[in-house]
């Protein structure tokens, strides 16, 4: 039976706890939800760097369907990156995927692994939720919630993550680059299409290298309003 404010008052004048087992308890459940959350999304994170290359290779498939293209990336916080990304949601720093398979496609965006020597994509990531990341070993997150933005690198043949720090400060105009094509492509992205779900387009996009045919799954019903742009082929690039 939920508390009166009178036994509640009774309670503060005669000194007892200002908290209720029922409180306690769905603290304790919030708790646990936002572990559950926590874990859900570092392995969603693992898995988008690790599908780099397949994202890559794909990339016609996503300026020609709006479903994979609008997929947002609510799971990987970004901090201070992309902060002017038209059309979105900014305040909480997600960004489509379409914009940073744009930018992980072009070679002036690109690195050298300097373990393996293949091809290695940069990867912004904000410090605070780095412990879903490869590099830190997937450890827990550094205690300073104010750690800074930065840029690694992820190598798709060894799988291995890099401080960009490793490449001697020479990543500082591949950087810009990076935020310039995201920025640029970033405009094209229209939430109103309904997107695919993040590792239900992986799975799709797979089947569609293994058979070779496009799902029927990337052509949604699109609103009357929306018919004449419908696809991204209309930009020109």
């Amino acid at each position: 039976m939920p508390e009166s404010f009178r036994s509640f008052n009774k309670r503060v004048k005669a000194e007892l706890p200002l908290v209720s087992d029922e409180e306690k308890e769905f603290e304790k459940e919030a708790k646990e939800i936002q572990a559950v959350l926590d874990r859900r999304n570092a392995r969603r994170q693992k898995l988008l760097w690790s599908s780099i290359p397949l994202l890559v290779r794909n990339w016609k498939l996503f300026r020609k369907f709006p479903r994979l293209y609008n997929i947002p990336i609510d799971f990987v916080h970004f901090g201070d990156f992309f902060r002017s990304i038209p059309f979105w949601e900014p305040q909480n720093h997600n960004v489509p995927l379409g914009g940073l398979v744009a930018a992980w496609k072009m070679e002036d965006c690109q690195l050298s692994c300097p373990h393996c020597q293949s091809k290695a994509f940069l990867v912004p990531q904000h410090e605070h939720n780095i412990y879903s990341f490869g590099y830190h070993s997937f450890l827990d997150s550094p205690s300073n919630n104010d750690s800074p933005d930065n840029y690694y690198a992820y190598c798709e043949k060894c799988g291995k993550i890099i401080d960009c720090d490793d490449y001697s400060g020479k990543t500082s105009h591949k950087q810009s680059k990076f935020e310039s094509v995201m920025h640029q492509w970033n405009m094209r992205a229209n939430p109103e299409v309904p997107a695919l779900q993040f590792e239900h387009a992986l799975q799709l996009l797979i089947l569609c290298e293994t058979c070779g045919e496009e799902s029927d799954e990337f052509r949604p019903e699109v609103p009357r309003k929306m018919k004449k742009k419908s696809s991204y082929e209309e930009f020109g690039f």
